[in-house]
């Protein structure tokens, strides 16, 4: 693999990745070899090192050295994050499928998928879901100015999702749950028809988890929402 440069390498991890080593110290010694390609120049062979040892991690038994492998891999992630955003794009969908297994490697840096004014929508869309899978009781208020921020933007869609996501932490870390509800509350207080719809349709869906605890903004839903059935009438009259 030394003497291999940029296509051949990214074949050869690929093949290395349907293979399956015998055991834990065959997994570690493979993980440590192809470790170094993680700092390659062609971000292909970044996600080609990334994939192969993710799969091999899955055999290696001692706790202790799976945190240590694991965490090589965030620093490289974290670098294709500022490469162009057609590469973004595609690591991104990487980083997704690795932390849905494995959060811990990228827990502690959150803040780089948090949403640049000239990132493309597809890039912002991916953001917000890592963001959802890595929040914790520990970032929960960062992420909720992010979420509440991006819930400012112009791209209807993005700013329905942000709402939504909101909801999820909610869902997600019921400790945290009225942390949420407030922010959502403060969004429906814009007075912006589809912010204020996407954020009761939020509080309603997550009404089992959150609201029954939180009573107090029940009133204010149904303010909204009769504030919303007189604009629908005058507009029809008129």
């Amino acid at each position: 693999m030394e003497i291999c440069f940029g296509e051949p390498k990214v074949f050869l991890l690929d093949a290395l990745a349907g293979y399956t080593p015998s055991d834990s110290r065959e997994a570690e010694g493979i993980i440590e070899r192809v470790t170094p390609r993680l700092q390659h120049v062609n971000s292909a062979v970044v996600l080609s090192a990334v994939k192969v040892i993710v799969k091999f991690l899955e055999k290696v038994s001692d706790a202790d050295t799976e945190r240590r492998l694991s965490r090589k891999m965030a620093p490289p992630l974290v670098t294709l994050l500022s490469a162009e955003h057609e590469i973004q794009y595609v690591a991104l969908r990487n980083i997704n499928l690795i932390v849905q297994k494995r959060p811990a490697i990228l827990t502690n840096e959150i803040k780089v998928f948090f949403c640049k004014y000239n990132d493309p929508i597809y890039v912002k869309m991916d953001k917000l879901e890592i963001i959802i899978r890595l929040v914790s009781e520990r970032n929960i208020e960062q992420v909720l100015l992010e979420f509440k921020e991006s819930a400012t933007e112009v791209n209807v869609e993005f700013v329905r999702r942000s709402v939504r996501a909101i909801g999820r932490c909610a869902v997600k870390l019921e400790h945290a749950a009225e942390k949420c509800i407030n922010v959502l509350l403060e969004l429906i207080q814009t007075k912006m028809n589809y912010i204020v719809q996407e954020a009761i349709n939020v509080i309603m869906l997550a009404n089992g988890q959150c609201v029954p605890q939180h009573e107090s903004v029940l009133p204010i839903i149904v303010e909204c929402l009769l504030i919303e059935i007189v604009s629908e009438r005058s507009f029809l009259v008129s």
